[in-house]
């Protein structure tokens, strides 16, 4: 499936969720130029340049230009003419300093669909405040709620902000192109970190409106279900279970043989669980440390009792469903020259898991390839590079 063959995405993004979502775009066939400035993206240098291989897969195309120059300027301004879509992820404002803002654009591209993405949105007292996924989880709530009781709140350390902002972009770009189909009209997209992790917290604010208490950090634990948490078989191996309701109680119980723990009164409800959510664990654990954690885990899933292994990074490398769906690859890391793994979009459809290309363009590769299509003469193109509007591998290292 490659539905997005033959539309041009011109990538003003940078860091996480902006370079995933053209990723997706990219991985279903977009023709995706990443504009890039003389010193990259950050997440070329970021942790050894490692992450920048995750979001900037599935063929895209560097193209790296001076937008502090007026031909720089000249230069994105003919692509953005032309284009089926344009992602920006700079503060509100700056795209309007270089006259490449939704207004202007479409004013001569009208059925452009332009993509806005950033911290806090355009308007508001919050509006030119720089944002990371970290700032927003703690702005949101979504951090007050995770970590111990006795401790400070944690930051989820994975940016499942980026994440989730990135994914949401695609959608909306692929839902604006779909609109475009049907009616002509072009679009202009407005979407923000803080808004994408407001709605992440979502239903504990629901909760929280309807009973008038915040809810607690529960470690490991989930809210409002017990036993749910992280338990260890034999050698302390960790593993994860959850018992959402009475009927899989049932099960768990029949699965390790304590349907004794049916009649006692501290667990006879959803609600009394958790209230000794503590003094279940305590039950359970003893159970379990008789097994190894692979039997445990096929026991309770064939009295379907929703377990898994709580995996190291090196233990999933290993695991036979990773390994069965595909859903790690590996490719170069440019900044080290070492081979990383990463993982694969996860689109599956009939036709299978799309190509992802073999590693992520370098800085400015696809340079002269770019403005070539576009029409400019290989005399101009050399022009350019030596007066340092645009840069490609080469002139770059000198």
């Amino acid at each position: 499936m490659q539905p997005f063959e033959g539309v041009d995405v011109l990538d003003f993004t940078h860091v996480v969720a902006g370079p995933l979502s053209t990723q997706l775009l990219a991985v279903l066939g977009g023709n995706v130029v990443k504009v890039e400035p003389p010193d990259g993206d950050p997440m070329r240098e970021i942790e050894r340049g490692a992450p920048f291989s995750c979001f900037n897969m599935g063929g895209k195309q560097s193209l790296s230009i001076d937008l502090k120059t007026d031909e720089g300027i000249e230069i994105a301004t003919e692509l953005a003419n032309t284009a089926d879509v344009i992602v920006e992820s700079f503060r509100p404002g700056v795209m309007e300093r270089f006259g490449l803002d939704y207004e202007t654009v479409s004013a001569e591209n009208p059925t452009v669909v332009y993509c806005s993405l950033s911290g806090y949105g355009p308007e508001g007292p919050y509006s030119g405040r720089p944002a990371f996924d970290s700032i927003t989880q703690a702005m949101s709530g979504l951090m007050s709620v995770v970590g111990y009781p006795d401790r400070d709140p944690v930051r989820i350390p994975p940016p499942l902000i980026d994440h989730g902002t990135g994914a949401n972009m695609a959608f909306l770009i692929a839902s604006a192109l779909l609109n475009r189909e049907r009616t002509g009209d072009g679009e202009h997209i407005d979407i923000a970190l803080f808004d994408v992790a407001v709605q992440w917290a979502g239903y504990m604010f629901s909760q929280y409106t309807d009973t008038g208490e915040l809810p607690d950090r529960t470690g490991s634990g989930s809210p409002g279900i017990a036993p749910s948490n992280l338990f260890h078989a034999e050698e302390n191996e960790p593993f994860y279970m959850t018992v959402p309701h009475d009927g899989i109680f049932r099960r768990l119980c029949a699965a390790i043989d304590r349907e004794d723990l049916l009649d006692d009164d501290r667990f006879r409800t959803a609600e009394r669980r958790v209230e000794h959510r503590e003094s279940l664990k305590s039950e359970l654990d003893a159970v379990f440390g008789a097994y190894d954690r692979e039997t445990l885990i096929e026991r309770l899933t064939d009295h379907g009792v929703p377990a898994g292994p709580q995996y190291t990074l090196r233990e999933l490398l290993d695991d036979p469903q990773v390994d069965r769906r595909g859903s790690i690859e590996t490719t170069e890391n440019l900044a080290s020259g070492n081979e990383i793994a990463i993982p694969r979009p996860p689109v599956r459809t009939a036709q299978g898991a799309p190509e992802i290309g073999d590693r992520p363009p370098k800085l400015g590769e696809q340079s002269r390839d770019v403005l070539l299509e576009e029409g400019y003469s290989p005399e101009r193109i050399d022009e350019l590079l030596n007066e340092g509007v645009i840069y490609e591998p080469d002139s770059a290292e000198e």
